[in-house]
């Protein structure tokens, strides 16, 4: 018979050609029940933890004895019927809920038509037990903390997103998601079978998984939604908000008995970190990850505090850097990044994907609808986009940028003279580039401080660029 182990050999030695790190505090991911009598709400995950905040509580020892405290128990036996435990799903699930819904939420322990006959669904639960449960849990936790340290170091987040996005081919994402699926599938069935026995069908065990972890297949595979895996990564890996909760409660069921709702949170909990560890810990499996022998590691030990404009920010400045446009796409449309943002230089992206030579980049900016970022504005030393590019001497960057419609091809760095792209072209004796602007229509005549652009030419001594300027001096006078 095929083991867990064996399954996953089987497609790590697949081949993928690609280019190209694992406990911080806890998530919070199972918390006490507050007193909730009077407003009859279905508890969170992230927000019954109370407790954990206690001095000397260690959360992960504490787990299993808090979860089944004298207070929850409490709870359960006083419990009324509760509400629909995914009412806060996230907005690319909202849709598709209503769908599925059901007017079963009023009848005592009803679930809605996901799940098998009602006294089948209490047969799945009664064999659950406390242990079980916490280890769901205590393993959630580890997977998260593993995560969050990993995307946190150097670049980590921008390459797997790239490597999901484009890098991945849909079969083998298929393929991959499948195989860690029935992975989860083997944790239900030893979970609820060897308890409650051969009564119960296969069909209940997939309704279970189905309600549990909802956004497969159908959201994980489409490519509509492509981009949810990042964004519960990126959920999983940064410091808690109310999507995060909304993210561990978005159940796709109805139930009024509260001790079930718990065990279908502590699940989704455990199958959320589950698959999207297994998914990462695969990527690191393809490439290599650790740095060379004596180069320091890139990690920040402050990176999971940052602020999330500061985080995005600096995923985009990587996703420039490296050249993924897919990456860049992700976090602009997803509104994550401001595509104003600029560097501790002021420098904008598009300033940056002229001096990381990336082409591509610059062409995603010219295909993009407004608003983009502006191609004409100074850094920090008063040099603009075309200055830079002069500076490189990229003839292909310098032929993107002046296809943008709102290009000043004779703005001044005023902290130079006055120096334009032509002055810097011609001191630094490129012909082509000085071809280039001015054929963009580069004033021939303009000054850095008392010299014009020929004056220049002369002073350096190239006749050449010295012949260039004076025709297209004489061709501006009698247009004139």
């Amino acid at each position: 018979m095929e083991t867990m182990r064996d399954r996953r050999t089987t497609l790590g030695s697949c081949h993928i050609s690609v280019k190209g790190e694992d406990d911080v505090d806890s998530n919070k991911l199972l918390c006490r029940v507050n007193k909730r009598q009077q407003q009859k709400e279905i508890p969170h995950l992230s927000d019954m933890c109370s407790w954990s905040n206690k001095p000397g509580v260690d959360f992960n020892r504490s787990l299993h004895k808090e979860l089944f405290s004298s207070e929850i128990k409490n709870y359960l036996s006083k419990a009324d019927p509760l509400p629909h435990i995914g009412n806060k799903m996230l907005p690319y699930l909202r849709k598709s809920t209503r769908r599925n819904s059901t007017k079963a939420a009023g009848q005592k322990d009803s679930v809605n038509m996901l799940f098998p006959a009602k006294e089948h669904f209490a047969k799945i639960f009664c064999g659950l037990n406390e242990a079980l449960v916490s280890d769901w849990l205590e393993r959630a936790i580890y997977s998260i903390n593993d995560l969050r340290e990993w995307c946190h170091i150097g670049d980590n987040f921008v390459r797997f997103a790239n490597f999901w996005l484009s890098e991945l081919p849909y079969k083998q994402k298929l393929n991959l998601l499948q195989l860690e699926m029935g992975l989860f599938d083997d944790e239900l069935q030893s979970a609820f079978f060897e308890e409650v026995g051969a009564e119960l069908e296969f069909s209940h065990l997939h309704s279970v998984r189905s309600a549990t972890l909802c956004e497969y297949p159908e959201v994980l595979l489409n490519d509509e939604t492509k981009y949810v895996f990042l964004d519960y990564l990126n959920l999983m890996s940064s410091e808690q908000t109310i999507e995060y909760k909304k993210m561990l409660s978005g159940l796709k069921c109805t139930t009024n008995n509260l001790q079930i709702a718990l065990w279908l949170l502590a699940l989704r909990a455990f199958a959320l970190a589950n698959l999207w560890h297994a998914v990462v810990k695969f990527y690191k499996a393809m490439v290599s990850s650790q740095p060379p022998p004596g180069l320091p590691n890139k990690s920040s030990v402050s990176a999971t505090r940052k602020q999330k404009s500061d985080l995005f920010k600096e995923r985009a400045f990587q996703s420039i850097q490296l050249g993924y446009i897919d990456v860049l796409h992700y976090l602009i449309k997803g509104h994550q990044i401001d595509p104003y943002v600029v560097d501790e230089n002021n420098r904008n992206m598009i300033f940056l994907s002229v001096i990381h030579n990336q082409p591509k980049i610059l062409e995603y900016f010219l295909d993009m609808d407004s608003p983009i970022p502006n191609v004409n504005q100074a850094a920090e030393n008063g040099n603009t986009p075309l200055h830079a590019a002069v500076n490189i001497r990229k003839t292909d960057i310098m032929s993107l940028l002046l296809r943008f419609a709102e290009i000043d091809v004779n703005a001044p760095n005023y902290q130079c003279n006055g120096a334009t792209a032509l002055h810097l072209a011609i001191v630094y004796g490129h012909l082509d580039i000085c071809y280039l602007l001015l054929k963009a229509a580069a004033d021939p005549e303009i000054q850095m401080g008392e010299l014009t652009p020929l004056q220049l030419a002369q002073h350096m001594g190239n006749k050449t660029i010295e012949n260039l300027i004076r025709f297209h001096v004489n061709k501006s006078k009698k247009g004139k």
